[in-house]
C-alpha cells in the first residue's frame, strides 16, 4: 500500500500562489493529482498543506475534487508530514511537492518496485545529490518507520523543513537511488519563480487537452531541447537554490545550541 503525499502550500515568497496558479484552466497541483491517478502502484493521494489561512484555497481544490488531507504546521513540513501520514496509516509514503507537476509516472512505478524489490526503507530519483534527472521530476518513497524516526531524530532546521533531508544523510536507513544512462540534469521543469509558469504554460500548450496527464519525462525533455529560447533565463539558476535559508538558519541553530 502506497500513498502519495503532496506537500503544498500557497505561500511561497518567490512566486506566491503557484500552486493553483492557472493556464487554460490547468494548475500545477491539478495536473500532478491527474497524473498520479494514473499509477496503479498508488491506493491513496493525500494533501498536506498549512493551517495558514491563506491555504483555504487548496482545502477548496481538495473538496472539489475529493481528495483526502490533513493541515499542519507551516514551518515544520516534517512533523506536517509525519501527523498526515499517522492519520492516514499510511505505511509507504511516496513524497512529491506540487512544484514539480510532470513527475513521470514510469520512473514513479521503477521506484515503487526498486523499494519492495530491495526491501529499502528510503528509495528516490533524485537524492543524495548530484543526480542525472530533470529538476522537477524528484520522487522520494519511505516507509512510515522511517519516518517517524526521522520526526523523533531530526534537529536541524533544515531538517524540519526538508522532509528528507536526515534520511539521505543519515546511517540508520537502508537506501538507494534510480539513475539515468543519460545525463539529463540540465533540463528544468519545476516551478519555482516566474519564467518557471512561462515553461509550465508552454507544455499545456504543447500537448493540449488529456495529453499533458500523460506526457512523459522523454518527451519533456525531447520538447524543451527544441524550444531553447523558453529556457534562457535557466541560466543563472543553481538546482534547488531556494534551500541556501535553511542552511543558514542551521548556523544559528548550532550557536545557540553548541552541544550539537
Amino acid at each position: 500500500m502506497f500513498h502519495a503525499i503532496i506537500q503544498v502550500r500557497m505561500g511561497s515568497s518567490r512566486l506566491p500562489g503557484k500552486a493553483l496558479r492557472s493556464y487554460m484552466e490547468l494548475s500545477p497541483l491539478k495536473i500532478l493529482y491527474k497524473r498520479l491517478k494514473k499509477s496503479q502502484k498508488i491506493s491513496k493521494i493525500i494533501i498536506a498543506t498549512t493551517t495558514l489561512k491563506k491555504d483555504l484555497k487548496i482545502i477548496n481544490f481538495c473538496k472539489k475534487f475529493k481528495v483526502p488531507y490533513f493541515r499542519g504546521s507551516p514551518e515544520d513540513v516534517l512533523s506536517r508530514y509525519y501527523y498526515t501520514a499517522k492519520k492516514f496509516k499510511s505505511k509507504n509514503i511516496i513524497r512529491l511537492t506540487a512544484d514539480n507537476p510532470f513527475v513521470d509516472i514510469k520512473t514513479l512505478n521503477k521506484l515503487v518496485n526498486l523499494k519492495i524489490k530491495g526491501k529499502y526503507n528510503y528509495v528516490s530519483n533524485a537524492y543524495p545529490l548530484p543526480t542525472n534527472y530533470p529538476d522537477g521530476s524528484e520522487i522520494e518513497i519511505f516507509d512510515f518507520r522511517t519516518l517517524e524516526k526521522t520526526f523523533f531524530l531530526a534537529m536541524l532546521p533544515s531538517e524540519r523543513e526538508h522532509v528528507t533531508f536526515f534520511m539521505v544523510k543519515s546511517k540508520f536507513f537502508k537506501k538507494n537511488k534510480l539513475k539515468l544512462k543519460n545525463n539529463l540534469s540540465k533540463f528544468r521543469y519545476t516551478i519555482d519563480v516566474a519564467g518557471d509558469f512561462k515553461v509550465f504554460s508552454s507544455l499545456i500548450d504543447a500537448y493540449p487537452g488529456k495529453r499533458i496527464f500523460t506526457v512523459s519525462m522523454n518527451e519533456i525533455v525531447n520538447y524543451l531541447k527544441k524550444n531553447k529560447k523558453i529556457t534562457k533565463y535557466q541560466k543563472k539558476i543553481k538546482r534547488n537554490f531556494g534551500w541556501k535559508s535553511s542552511f543558514k538558519k542551521d548556523k544559528i541553530f548550532k550557536k545557540l545550541n553548541k552541544y550539537i
